[in-house]
């Protein structure tokens, strides 16, 4: 690797002048700018670049062989880029202080740094509408909603994304209100509002169409493939997926493949095609593990431990959901963390160990509650109170009131959902609550 850490620009702050030392700081941020750009290409190779101006003759930003390389240089440095982003702001450098977390936001969506990110996010912000830039506006206006969304701050996070999807319109960015479009779709399908986010998917779709756009034409597609399978529209999820992931795949985009083979998964489990669904969350692991990214691992081993419980493979599937609450706890999210717990619970319950499944959604329960998450909640109740009732007919603990309690509470949480599934839950916990 070219340039590494100890190869930044260092001002000597001695006996200079303060033009000198502002010269010298300007080096040091633009060399943490083009440096993190660097790194870009290898972490998030997906993303478009954010374009910016030559760093100058004089300067040698750091270089990456590979993946690894640049992610050990990002690990190194990431202090200091949150600190070169305040510096530049406090120097007056509003482009720089910008383009920084722009151009880092591709790696922080891969790794939940979200003290970080959010921060560094908000000093771009206040950047950008000092420089009256509409287009920069929108990119951090992004970049803050997707950590919001991510840390299941979703209220926040729509009015991020509105933002964004409102400069772009005023500045004809066209794939840019498709992006957000996409963004806000994936909002309403974190918080369960299917038809909405089927509306966002679907008017993003013909956008990206429109503009020739294949990458993001593919992703959508796969995000559509998601909603309608969550609509209980198997027929059409697998129509939607079987697309998608002949999309990725002759884009050479893995990291898309793999999102579509988890919710090809899902679909197979549904048509009780429970081999071919384990073998499609097998392949998905396969490319998160080749790729090292520990972000697709966490969230695509939520599959394959109900694939693996769909098949029998109860000793495997706990693995998987512990594995997956590991790399969620790393990565900071709090809502993927608790639907581990929720699989290990329920792969607990098939070992007719119901008093370890009850603790594992009790977890559950306590994390989705306290993120206002009450689709998830629910799931989590009813698996808490079918635990306890099987606990109660095992050894008599008396815990059958106490799942009652629970069904009630799962029953209020699931007044406001209206889709199939939520129908089937609902209707489910009443007939438990009636008997």
């Amino acid at each position: 690797m070219n340039g590494e850490p100890s190869a930044a620009p260092r001002p000597d702050r001695h006996e200079e002048s303060p033009e000198s030392r502002e010269a010298a700081l300007r080096r040091v941020v633009v060399w943490y700018l083009h440096s993190a750009d660097a790194a870009q290409t290898w972490i998030n190779s997906q993303e478009a670049h954010i374009p910016l101006d030559p760093p100058g003759d004089d300067l040698t930003p750091a270089s990456f062989a590979d993946y690894e390389e640049a992610m050990r240089w990002y690990e190194a440095e990431r202090g200091n880029l949150l600190a070169a982003t305040r510096a530049a702001e406090e120097a007056g450098l509003d482009v720089i202080a910008w383009q920084l977390p722009a151009v880092l936001r591709s790696v922080h969506m891969l790794l939940n740094p979200f003290e970080e990110w959010l921060a560094m996010s908000r000093i771009g912000l206040r950047a950008a509408r000092r420089l009256g830039d509409r287009a920069a506006e929108a990119e951090l206006l992004e970049s803050l909603g997707m950590a919001c969304t991510q840390s299941h701050r979703l209220s926040e996070g729509a009015e991020y994304h509105q933002g964004a999807l409102a400069a772009r319109r005023e500045t004809g960015d066209r794939l840019g209100e498709a992006l957000s479009l996409n963004d806000i779709g994936l909002i309403h399908l974190r918080g369960r509002r299917l038809e909405a986010a089927k509306d966002q998917f679907e008017q993003a779709a013909a956008r990206f169409q429109e503009l020739g756009a294949a990458q993001w034409q593919a992703v959508v597609t796969s995000n559509l493939a998601e909603v309608t399978y969550e609509l209980a529209r198997t027929e059409e999820a697998s129509g939607f997926v079987e697309r998608a992931l002949a999309m990725h795949r002759e884009l050479g985009n893995q990291g898309g493949e793999g999102n579509a083979l988890r919710i090809l998964s899902a679909v197979q489990r549904d048509r009780g095609q429970a081999e071919e669904a384990l073998r499609s969350a097998e392949a998905a692991l396969d490319i998160a593990r080749t790729h090292r990214n520990h972000m697709w691992e966490g969230y695509w081993l939520l599959e394959l431990g109900r694939a693996q419980r769909a098949n029998g493979e109860l000793d495997a599937a706990l693995v998987s959901f512990q594995r997956a609450a590991s790399l969620q706890r790393r990565l900071g999210d709090q809502a993927r963390e608790a639907r581990a717990w929720h699989g290990a619970g329920e792969t607990y319950r098939r070992l007719g160990r119901p008093g370890e499944a009850a603790d594992f959604h009790r977890r559950a329960a306590a994390v989705h509650r306290e993120l206002d998450d009450l689709w998830h909640a629910a799931l989590a109740l009813d698996g808490l109170a079918g635990a306890l009732r099987e606990a109660d007919e095992g050894d008599g603990t008396g815990a059958a009131e106490e799942a009652r309690r629970h069904w009630a509470e799962a029953l209020r949480a699931l007044a406001s959902y209206d889709d199939p599934r939520a129908v089937t839950l609902r209707e489910r916990v009443s007939a438990a609550l009636a008997q």
